[in-house]
């Protein structure tokens, strides 16, 4: 039995490749994505500690908000398949299994050393927006807007726009202290998913550290509640497979959610670039790599990565 029914959620690290995935799938005519709903995921929790949630965190009316807003998003799609692509819900598999039972999960992964490389260089383009307090760059209010702009211009609906920017300005759209998702990382420049005790973390680690932690904790959570879903309902993709053989991984994908693509999809899809992988050993100093090797090694290894590529 393949991957049927009308939920489908991509998990995985953030720079794991579930924007691009996402977006190919996007262009499937029976398949459309929902981009990181997270004023749906956390309209309860906004101003939660972190971002995981447990199966007893989906309360009656949890339940009934988050399943309704998506059945509403179903019948406005008028799609078969509702897809959803939000790192965060790497933290949230026992609370979206609660909503959604018959749930289908699709995990991208990739080598943690290349993810934990792009996370970090989101997090200096975030902190080359902030400016440093009182040096000579201050705070970049026209590139923030600029994220955020195009962050809404993925919500297809003016209701579901309206609905992402009251939630992520709340009344504090020029509060530069706030700005940037800063009200979440209590002021701090930050991005991307929050695990439980990134507080801790943050205050004793290095930000390259950190980062190396959000991807080791993203994924530890992923295969810790891996056995939760039922085989048919789930598939693990490898970010380099599916770079390297994209026609392939998309065309079992597919299979899996009983869908055909049309004729021409696959011509129509961008162009992935197959060279896309160990970066990490062209522009990590060895300095770097000692930090980060401590958090990364012991998965990486269980994963097989360290065998294809060693340190």
């Amino acid at each position: 039995m393949g991957i049927t029914g009308a939920y489908v959620f991509l998990v995985g690290s953030e720079r794991s490749g579930t924007t691009v995935l996402g977006q190919i799938l996007d262009r499937h005519p029976d398949i459309a994505q929902w981009y990181e709903p997270y004023f749906v995921w956390d309209k309860y929790f906004r101003l939660a500690p972190h971002d995981a949630r447990s199966a007893g965190d989906a309360t009656p009316r949890v339940i009934s908000q988050v399943f309704n807003d998506f059945e509403r998003y179903r019948k406005k799609q008028n799609k078969p398949v509702i897809f959803d692509k939000s790192p965060r819900n790497s933290l949230k598999i026992p609370f979206i299994l609660k909503i959604f039972p018959n749930a289908r999960f699709v995990h991208m992964l990739r080598d943690g050393r290349d993810a934990t490389l792009s996370i970090n260089k989101e997090w200096h383009r975030r902190a080359k927006i902030i400016g440093k307090p009182g040096g000579a760059q201050k705070f970049d209010y026209i590139e923030a807007l600029k994220v955020l702009r195009a962050w809404l211009k993925r919500q297809p609906f003016l209701k579901d726009r309206l609905r992402a920017f009251w939630f992520e300005t709340h009344g504090h759209l020029l509060d530069k202290k706030k700005n940037l998702n800063r009200l979440r990382w209590h002021g701090e420049i930050g991005w991307g998913p929050r695990f439980k005790g990134w507080e801790k973390a943050f205050d004793e680690c290095s930000r390259l550290e950190f980062n190396a932690l959000q991807w080791a904790h993203c994924v530890s959570a992923v295969r810790d509640n891996w056995a939760l879903i039922p085989d048919e309902n789930k598939v693990e993709i490898r970010y380099e497979q599916f770079i390297s053989e994209p026609r392939r991984i998309l065309t079992d994908l597919f299979d899996r959610m009983d869908v055909s693509p049309p004729q021409s999809f696959f011509s129509s899809i961008p162009q992935l670039k197959k060279t896309n992988f160990n970066k990490w050993q062209r522009e990590f100093t060895s300095a770097q790599i000692d930090q980060i090797k401590p958090i990364l090694n012991p998965l990486l290894d269980r994963l097989g990565y360290t065998e294809e590529a060693p340190w």
